[in-house]
């Protein structure tokens, strides 16, 4: 068992939840678990000068702070679990453990926002580097292409309605058509809230397919009346899932519910369009 304690971001709920992991997995006692906002002068101050801003911070024994991935590398070789530190602490493996780290680390305000409510300035938020948030937009929004042209897919397969081809393209614009109007409604944004809120909109897009998943899974084993109930559910629960997911979003980012309500009439503008001019 480590005797190193691991500082992390107390205001990110994937932090919190990321620590508390190791701590059920037998491999960080809870004592040696400590948010960052328990810590008060000269070691705080240290811990920001170490980087404590942007990673996770790991300090020995001795008083010595190590942060990122050498930190993270650092603790798991103390554990049961030295055998993975081991496997990833190669030369040529680091440059990649740290852009994979650093694009979940300076976008974890966008990806986890705090439960706090509105914005606010905690001594531990990440700098604000656009090309990371950039990055995390494009994975987004590749994520979220190619799992609608997929749903699109089985549900053309399944119900008969189109080729698979044709349904992926056809999903890909009902769904699509609306995200694009909002887009263009949020380059009326200030420069600074811009971006971020692009960023929040990609995580709320990929949480809502994600609900998806099991419809498509459960497709080839069903037929008739309860495929189509199942796809529908599946739409339904994925919409109230964004819905509540932007609605948060918005409250940390200070913008007015307006937006909301636009959200939700571009994307059902967008789709009735779009199946109007597919089928009708």
């Amino acid at each position: 068992m480590t005797s190193k304690i691991l500082v992390y971001d107390g205001d990110c709920p994937m932090c919190e939840a990321a620590s508390a992991l190791l701590v059920r997995a037998g491999l960080l006692p809870e004592e040696r678990r400590r948010p960052f906002q328990s810590f008060e002068g000269e070691m705080a101050d240290r811990l920001l000068a170490a980087g404590m801003q942007n990673e996770m911070a790991v300090i020995d024994p001795s008083g010595k702070i190590r942060t990122g991935i050498p930190g993270i590398l650092g603790l798991l070789r103390e554990t049961r679990a030295g055998w993975v530190a081991r496997l990833l602490d190669r030369p040529w493996l680091h440059p990649v453990l740290t852009a994979g780290y650093h694009l979940v680390a300076y976008n974890r305000r966008t990806i986890a926002p705090p439960r706090r409510g509105p914005a606010f300035a905690c001594a531990c938020d990440p700098e604000y580097r656009p090309r990371w948030l950039l990055a995390l937009i494009i994975l987004l929004l590749a994520f979220a292409v190619g799992m609608t042209t997929l749903f699109g897919a089985v549900v053309a397969a399944e119900t008969g309605l189109a080729s698979p081809i044709q349904g992926a393209i056809r999903m890909l614009f009902a769904a699509g058509s609306g995200w694009v109007l909002l887009v263009l409604a949020a380059l009326a944004l200030q420069r600074e809230t811009r971006l971020p809120f692009l960023g929040h909109l990609g995580m709320v897009m990929a949480g809502g397919l994600l609900v998806l998943v099991p419809s498509m899974l459960l497709a080839p084993l069903l037929d008739g009346r309860w495929m189509a109930g199942v796809f529908l559910l599946s739409v339904t629960a994925s919409f109230l899932l964004m819905l509540r997911s932007l609605r948060r979003r918005l409250v940390y980012l200070e913008l007015s519910p307006v937006w909301l309500a636009g959200w939700a009439a571009a994307l059902w503008a967008g789709a009735s369009v779009s199946i109007w001019w597919f089928y009708f």
